[in-house]
């Protein structure tokens, strides 16, 4: 009796196992070109080809009618591909380390990203288009070769973070204080000497972080900071007296000096 359950329960999953030969899996997230080969294109949500070498051709990317989210990072290729700008609805881009120089136009996107990440390349300017990219929360250029942003992204009223570390930054970027929603702001690294009255203005402000910068002393008044979660002036060239004001200032804020 035990023998013929045996054979029927083999039989049963290598029937399975012949139905479904070739049939490609359904799933959110596909990571490397080799998975994204045989995985049915319906419902992926999100692709990750960080580090991947090959080929990103209009064939590879055909039939992702749902995707968000697509990760081209660290794949050593300059340029973001034409036919990856061709992609609807995406939500989140990340090219970080591929040595970008020329940001591309990212206008077929504008009604619906929200997260942009182009850390550690090689940009110089940003260009003036980006300014469509309104509905940008959370804009991530980190170790590039910035040293101003452009008064044009003013219209970025949706950003909350900011992340500049590390860029060739003389001072606070003006327009800054056009992105009123504005929670995180990163300009470690950068050669700043002075904070601007009106970054402490700012209503919506939760982290500052300045380390590693050639900031000496804070505006006068920090009242408008007292809500602030996190301030980091790590390395930087303050005196004891400007750090025993700056504590008093803001006495429930967490700081690092």
């Amino acid at each position: 009796m035990n023998k013929w359950i045996t054979v029927f329960a083999v039989a049963l999953v290598c029937a399975g196992c012949f139905d479904n030969k070739g049939k490609p899996e359904d799933v959110p997230t596909v990571i490397g070109l080799k998975a994204l080969a045989s995985t049915n294109r319906t419902g992926i949500v999100r692709v990750i080809l960080r580090g991947d070498k090959g080929a990103v051709t209009a064939d590879v990317l055909s039939g992702l009618d749902s995707v968000k989210m697509i990760d081209l990072s660290e794949r050593g290729t300059a340029s973001v591909q034409p036919e990856v700008l061709k992609l609807k609805g995406i939500k989140e881009f990340y090219f970080s380390s591929n040595g970008m120089v020329d940001v591309p136009d990212f206008s077929a996107w504008a009604a619906t990203l929200d997260y942009l990440n182009l850390d550690n390349n090689s940009i110089k300017e940003l260009p003036e288009n980006m300014a469509k990219l309104t509905g940008l929360k959370w804009l991530r250029l980190n170790g590039n070769q910035l040293k101003a942003v452009p008064s044009a992204l003013s219209t970025l009223k949706n950003l909350r973070r900011i992340y500049l570390k590390k860029n060739g930054l003389t001072a606070v970027p003006e327009v800054v204080k056009e992105w009123t929603a504005l929670e995180d702001i990163s300009l470690d690294g950068n050669p700043v000497t002075s904070i601007p009255d009106w970054l402490v203005t700012m209503p919506n402000l939760r982290a500052v972080s300045l380390n590693d910068t050639r900031v000496t002393k804070l505006p006068d008044d920090l009242s408008p900071w007292k809500d602030l979660d996190m301030l980091s002036l790590g390395s930087c060239p303050i005196s004891k007296e400007e750090m025993q004001r700056i504590r008093k200032a803001l006495p429930d804020v967490a700081i690092v000096f």
